[in-house]
């Protein structure tokens, strides 16, 4: 096969999603020791990432992404609706706005819930519920514990959802990083930044175009890369990030384009095609066999397939043995061609291919 173009997921096969999971775990940690007032619920979690973890434990993170919740502010979500609804005896029957409910959480509230083994039984209770009807379950969840009347207010990407959403952003910006009097978080990359250079240098310069299709919006991915000195090396039309996907959205008044939906993969490849074009089924069907997705998770894979370009997965989107070892399992599920353990054997594996 002839392959010429290389499409690359980000977090968890360029850079870590550390700084991602940490802002979802801060604003959870801001929700209840800040905003509901228990001071001793969690350590000081802005100065201590050991703390930071702890919130959410690695474990409980790779359950929701083998679950596909893919978005960073959709487990900020699950984990703030889920720490919420796990509350003893609280009931809020209505509230006008996201504050006004937590408010009226705080005056309710007389004991904690026990953190972490409320996700587990929420996972537990959820059958095998999976995206978007997983994260939807969260706020309803919630909406059942507090006997809240408003459905809406507490929807996937709802009143409540652009509320977290906001603090979040904020925790990844650095203002709120800096109102806790500590240190911006940081992006990083899964392995050595000079190993990812090296291996993205000599893709480039063999002739491979590089793209990238990711859950990012462009400017923290534009951020990321180049302050990681890796921005050069992708193509900077082909590039499949939120953006593109909330843009499609929007001009056609619908949802669900984020993956595993193929749209980001197709936009990278085709920047200039039409919206309605690239959302075509049996357009999007169609081989692309000079075409390699290179993934961490079996959204990056299922999108690939459905895009019918070659699906190659990494190992590095977890730590851990065990962890690598179920993700190893869960990327030959879905269908990878080849799971490596980092993207720097992917010249040989493409020299393979008989490739170029």
């Amino acid at each position: 096969m002839t392959i010429d173009t290389l499409i690359f997921d980000m977090d968890g096969v360029i850079t870590t999603e550390e700084k991602y999971w940490a802002c979802a775990r801060l604003t959870l940690w801001e929700v209840v020791t800040q905003t509901l007032g228990q001071k001793d619920a969690f350590g000081a979690a802005p100065h201590d990432a050991a703390i930071r973890e702890s919130i959410a434990p690695d474990d409980m993170i790779y359950a929701l992404k083998g679950r596909s919740v893919n978005s960073n502010w959709d487990i900020a979500y699950i984990l703030v609706c889920t720490y919420l609804a796990a509350l003893p005896d609280v009931t809020v029957l209505s509230a006008p706005t996201p504050e006004a409910l937590i408010e009226a959480i705080r005056e309710s509230l007389y004991a904690l819930p026990v953190w972490p083994d409320a996700m587990a039984a929420f996972l537990n209770g959820t059958g095998g519920a999976k995206g978007r009807a997983l994260i939807a379950s969260a706020g309803t969840r919630l909406a059942e514990a507090l006997q809240f009347e408003d459905a809406a207010m507490l929807r996937v990407e709802g009143p409540l959802w652009w509320y977290l959403h906001a603090r979040f952003q904020r925790f990844y910006h650095g203002e709120a990083m800096t109102e806790h009097g500590a240190p911006p978080l940081a992006d990083g990359t899964v392995i050595d930044a000079p190993q990812i250079e090296a291996t993205l240098k000599t893709l480039r310069d063999e002739g491979y175009i590089l793209g990238v299709a990711t859950g990012r919006p462009r400017d923290e991915l534009d951020d990321a890369l180049g302050g990681l000195g890796l921005l050069a090396y992708f193509d900077s039309q082909r590039m499949g990030t939120l953006d593109v996907v909330r843009a499609a959205e929007a001009k056609l008044g619908i949802s669900g384009l984020v993956k595993p939906h193929p749209y980001s993969l197709l936009r990278a490849l085709y920047p200039r095609a039409e919206t309605e074009v690239l959302l075509d089924e049996s357009y999007w069907k169609l081989k692309r066999n000079n075409v390699v997705m290179i993934g961490d998770s079996t959204s990056d894979i299922v999108m690939a397939k459905e895009a019918g370009c070659h699906p190659v997965g990494v190992l590095t989107g977890v730590r851990g043995d065990a962890a690598r070892s179920e993700r190893h399992r869960l990327l030959l599920h879905s269908g990878c061609e080849a799971i490596l353990d980092d993207v720097t054997h992917l010249p040989d594996w493409l020299d393979g291919q008989g490739s170029k």
